[in-house]
């Protein structure tokens, strides 16, 4: 496993340094520069009342976009990573540098609101058990991200998902257990798995890394909500707290890439947690149903851009 070494930090020092931080915010940052500033613009206005530190964490942009944020917003910690990395390594490298008693790991392409920074921190720090703690993320459209609150993808939930039945009984426990449509959007309740485009953990529960580094693009999520509840401890979905999440905002699910580490994720997260639990012709069986559903997807891909 390759592990980024922790850079020092470039760009001008932040004028203001918090001496005890509460909260530590770490953002990912990849040619997108409105919807960084526009997320980083958020972050500035909802943490006025917090001891907060932010690090904006430059994945190897090509158009010079981390260098103007980080002359632009002189409160934050940048580091500048000169190729890209995968998502979870990136966050890693400033999860190492980060003091706050709680960290966020948050996408570039969300959206701060409705006190969400003080509220969850408020959560984590009357929760002790909890050790990790998402919202409720809503997309552009006012329609709910249901990445936002899921179950662990074994073969029964994953499959019930892949053949859509999630969608034609949402009310069903079995059937719609992975994206837990049957629940309430605007309540409290523990989980299985959160999102990593708003993702807050008490830091001293965080593993090491904290995220898996095998994983270049999703799934390391996952994994990381995974681990923590090995350990016993919570892991809680705050629906009556929500923000904007733009969604695809930061990549195109069509390009090829994209498709095959989503589907390369799967694969990983099942030989580290399932596989020993499981007999071979399942997993066969797993790893067969990934690989054709990665190749609908990439000749589907291929055919729409025939198409245009």
């Amino acid at each position: 496993m390759t592990r980024i070494p922790t850079p020092e930090p470039s760009g001008r020092p932040p004028r203001q340094v918090v001496e005890q931080p509460g909260l530590s915010v770490i953002v990912v940052h990849y040619n997108t520069e409105e919807l960084t500033r526009a997320c980083l613009e958020s972050i500035h206005a909802e943490a006025r009342d917090l001891a907060c530190e932010v690090f904006l964490v430059d994945n190897g942009s090509s158009d010079g976009s981390g260098e103007r944020l980080a002359a632009a917003y002189d409160w934050l910690h940048f580091l500048r990573l000169e190729r890209g990395v995968g998502f979870g390594a990136a966050n890693n490298v400033a999860a190492r540098l980060a003091r706050g008693r709680h960290v966020l790991f948050l996408n570039s392409d969300t959206e701060v609101q409705n006190d969400a920074l003080r509220r969850v921190v408020a959560f984590l720090d009357g929760n002790p058990r909890a050790a990790l703690a998402g919202c409720r993320l809503l997309k552009s459209d006012g329609t709910l991200d249901s990445a936002c609150r899921r179950s662990f993808p074994t073969p029964s939930v994953s499959l019930w998902k892949m053949l859509g039945l999630n969608q034609l009984f949402p009310q069903s426990r079995r059937f719609a257990a992975y994206d837990l449509r049957y629940l309430p959007q605007d309540e409290r309740y523990q989980v299985d798995s959160l999102v990593g485009a708003f993702l807050m953990a008490r830091r001293e529960d965080l593993p090491a890394g904290p995220f898996d580094e095998d994983y270049f693009f999703y799934g390391e999520d996952i994994d990381l909500c995974f681990l923590v509840k090995q350990r016993g401890r919570e892991v809680w979905y705050l629906g009556d707290i929500s923000m904007l999440h733009h969604k695809g905002g930061t990549t195109n699910k069509r390009e090829p890439w994209v498709i095959f580490y989503f589907h390369d994720s799967m694969r990983i997260f099942y030989n580290k947690h399932y596989r020993r639990r499981y007999t071979l012709p399942l997993t066969i069986l797993v790893f067969t149903g990934i690989y054709l559903r990665m190749a609908v997807f990439l000749l589907m891909n291929l055919f729409k851009t025939r198409r245009r």
